[in-house]
């Protein structure tokens, strides 16, 4: 896999967290218990599930070790049911990727070009992890170890993939969940070196009309 593909894929899978608005608690972390966390991926399955359209405004904070400062991105993110996605970089480039028939349009300032999933392993498996994601199935996934928490009024779940793909990726993804609409708040992905993405999700809308245009490619 060379950069670009990386690239590609990393920002990829930054779109299976679309039910969102954004918040990272600090505060301490307690452990929940087997039938706090059934009824916790139930609130959540339950919620995607009514969720026909997301919208959202995100900052990206890229870390990287030998860096002094994180990389700052921003941009819109989109989602239709039942399967439509767009994930938009405004700043401080243009990129885009949009999920649609099976097939991955990729748009960067203006080159174009696409994939077509069922042909290709890994954008396939990411694929699917994004409709698991956006259907409340993420949480029930075989792929992953998963841990529970809440923090204040924030749920946490912390994700350890067990397959070989996504774990050559990430060596943990962090998912915080608002507690009372039980929406994804915030993202991190933490790679095997320690190098970590963080996505914040402002201006939350669901269930609004999204015209399609967004989704042209």
């Amino acid at each position: 896999m060379n950069y670009f593909q990386y690239k590609h894929m990393l920002r990829i899978f930054l779109c299976i967290m679309c039910c969102l608005n954004v918040f990272f608690s600090k505060a301490q972390e307690v452990k929940l218990s087997t039938s706090e966390i059934e009824i916790f991926k139930n609130k959540v399955s339950e919620t995607a599930k009514k969720s026909k359209t997301i919208v959202n405004t995100f900052t990206q904070l890229k870390h990287i070790d030998f860096l002094s400062n994180d990389i700052k991105s921003s941009g819109d993110l989109y989602f239709k049911y039942p399967n439509i996605i767009k994930w938009t970089y405004t700043a401080p480039y243009a990129y885009s990727v949009i999920f649609k028939n099976k097939k991955l349009y990729i748009n960067d300032s203006g080159k174009k070009s696409d994939v077509n999933l069922a042909s290709n392993k890994v954008f396939k498996k990411l694929n699917d992890l994004i409709a698991k994601s956006v259907s409340g199935d993420m949480l029930d996934s075989n792929q992953f170890n998963i841990e529970f928490y809440k923090s204040e009024q924030v749920y946490i779940a912390k994700l350890f993939p067990k397959d070989a793909t996504l774990k050559n990726m990430f060596k943990q993804i962090t998912l915080s969940f608002e507690a009372k609409k039980y929406l994804v708040n915030s993202v991190r992905l933490i790679e095997p070196s320690g190098d970590y993405t963080l996505i914040n999700f402002d201006n939350k809308s669901v269930n609004q009309p999204i015209p399609d245009a967004v989704f042209t490619h």
